[in-house]
């Protein structure tokens, strides 16, 4: 009998274990080692002088305001003052909630009337 329950602990111990496994292995990035792998890069694209477009997938504005308006969005990070696209821009980084995808919205050009916004992304993209 007490041979059958110092088996049964240990199987306990190792689903304990096997669940608190997962959560140490994929520990999430802080939101200022985002930014600085997200600028270092793709620091070719942020030139003054760059005419290059991130290479992710676009979203269009009107999927954009859907996609505030269904999940739960957190914001990462904002920096204003970023070059892309030989103009000025605000980038902000968001994190859906349910999911953890994230996506990539920038603001600014001309009076801040060019909107670009990017996902979902997966953090490989900052690595």
């Amino acid at each position: 009998m007490l041979e059958r329950y110092k088996r049964l602990v240990v199987i306990f111990l190792l689903l304990g274990v096997s669940h608190a496994w997962p959560t140490i292995a994929i520990a999430e990035a802080t939101p200022d080692e985002l930014q600085e792998k997200f600028n270092r890069k793709y620091q070719q694209y942020l030139g003054a002088d760059s005419q290059m477009l991130l290479p992710f997938t676009a979203i269009e504005a009107q999927e954009w305001r859907r996609i505030q308006e269904s999940r739960s969005l957190l914001k990462v990070y904002s920096e204003p003052g970023k070059y892309y696209n030989q103009k000025v821009y605000t980038f902000t980084l968001y994190r859906a909630g349910d999911t953890g995808e994230y996506y990539l919205n920038t603001k600014g050009g001309f009076w801040g009337m060019d909107e670009l916004t990017y996902g979902p992304l997966t953090e490989k993209a900052f690595e």
